[in-house]
C-alpha cells in the first residue's frame, strides 16, 4: 500500500525530510511506470468509472423526480467526487491489482487485465453514500432504509462473488474495508447531525473507526506491512451495528411514535455498548500486533546477522484483526 520496499529506507533514516522527499519521488516514478505498463487495466478503471457515473446520473434523475433538484444536484456532485477519488486511489495502487486465490497468485501469476466485479460492487456501495446522507438530512426514512439495506447487501455480495468466482484481489481486500469505514462514518455523522442518534453514541463509533484507520496506518508506516484479517468478534459486532442502525432508521420509516418512544433509547445504549467494546478490541489488538511485529523484526535482524534467535518468535502469527505477512 505504501511501497514497502521503498518505505524501509525511510524508516531506517527516521523519516528525515530528505529521505521522505526521495521516497515520494521514487513512488511517483513507480506509479507513472506502472500505469504505462498496464494500459488495459487503466482502461478498465476508466470504463468502470464511466459505467458507475451513468448509474449515478440515473439515480440523480430519480432523486430529482421524487424529492427535487435540491437533493439530486448535490448527490450528483458529491457522488462524482467520491467516485473520482476512488478511481484515482485505484490507479495509484494499481500495483496491488494482482488476482489472488485464497491469498496466492494464480498459477500463471499474471496481473489483472480489468477491474474485478467485486471491486465494482464495492464502488457501487461507495456512490450510494452521498444519497443516504442527503436523504437522512431530508428525513426521507423509507428511501433511506432501502438504500442502507442495499449498501449492506453489496458489502456481503462483493465478498461472496469474489470467493465464488475466484476474483479475490489485493485491491479489493484493501478497498473494501476503506469503503466500509467511509460508509459507516458518514451514516453515523449524518444521524447525529439530525439528532436521531445522540452525539455520544456517534462519537464512540467514530472513535472506533478513527482508531482502526489511523492505527493501521501508524503500524504500517512506522513498523512494517500489515494485512487486515477480520476476526469473528469483529464480524459479529459489525453485523450487530448494521442491524441496530437499520432498526433505528426503520422505526422512523414504519413504526408508530409510541413504539419509537419506548425503544429508541434501547438502541442508543446498545450502539454505545458496541462502540465501547469495539474500541477496546481495536486497542488490545493494536498493542498485541505492535509487540508481535517488534519480535518479528528482532528475529529478522538476528537471522540476517547469523545470530541465534529466540525460538518462541514465530513470524506471521495471526493476532486479531491484523495478520503480519510471512517471510
Amino acid at each position: 500500500m505504501f511501497a514497502e520496499d521503498l518505505l524501509r529506507e525511510v524508516r531506517r533514516d527516521g523519516f528525515a525530510p530528505p529521505s521522505v522527499a526521495r521516497y515520494l519521488k521514487r513512488v511517483s516514478g513507480r506509479i507513472v511506470r506502472t500505469l504505462s505498463d498496464e494500459p488495459e487495466l487503466v482502461r478498465s478503471v476508466a470504463a468502470t468509472s464511466f459505467l458507475l457515473f451513468a448509474v449515478e446520473f440515473g439515480g440523480a434523475l430519480l432523486l430529482a423526480w421524487a424529492f427535487g433538484r435540491h437533493v439530486a444536484i448535490p448527490y450528483l456532485v458529491w457522488s462524482s467526487v467520491v467516485l473520482l477519488l476512488a478511481s484515482i486511489w485505484i490507479l495509484v495502487h494499481i500495483g496491488l491489482g494482482h488476482g489472488t486465490v485464497r491469498g496466492r497468485l494464480p498459477a500463471a501469476g499474471l496481473p489483472l487485465r480489468r477491474i474485478p466485479v467485486p471491486v465494482a460492487l464495492t464502488l457501487l456501495r461507495l456512490v450510494t453514500v452521498p444519497a443516504i446522507v442527503l436523504l437522512i438530512r431530508e428525513r426521507e426514512w423509507v428511501t433511506v432504509v432501502w438504500l442502507f439495506t442495499a449498501g449492506a447487501l453489496t458489502d456481503v455480495l462483493d465478498g461472496f462473488v469474489a470467493r465464488a468466482l475466484k476474483m479475490e484481489s489485493q485491491i479489493g481486500s484493501v478497498l473494501d474495508p476503506v469503503v466500509d469505514v467511509f460508509f459507516n462514518v458518514c451514516v453515523f455523522a449524518a444521524l447525529a447531525a439530525v439528532r436521531i442518534l445522540p452525539w455520544w453514541v456517534a462519537a464512540l463509533m467514530l472513535a472506533r473507526y478513527a482508531l482502526l484507520a489511523l492505527g493501521t496506518c501508524y503500524l504500517y508506516l512506522f513498523h512494517g506491512p500489515v494485512r487486515i484479517q477480520p476476526t469473528g468478534f469483529g464480524k459479529l459486532t459489525g453485523v450487530l451495528t448494521s442491524v441496530l442502525v437499520g432498526l433505528v432508521m426503520l422505526q422512523y420509516a414504519y413504526w408508530s411514535e409510541a413504539v419509537r418512544g419506548r425503544l429508541l433509547e434501547v438502541f442508543d445504549v446498545g450502539l454505545g455498548v458496541l462502540g465501547v467494546a469495539t474500541i477496546l478490541q481495536v486497542l488490545v489488538i493494536g498493542i498485541a500486533n505492535k509487540k508481535d511485529l517488534e519480535r518479528d523484526i528482532a528475529l529478522a535482524e538476528a537471522l540476517s546477522k547469523g545470530e541465534a534467535a529466540d525460538p518462541r518468535v514465530v513470524s506471521g502469527k495471526v493476532v486479531g484483526d491484523v495478520r503480519w505477512p510471512r517471510g
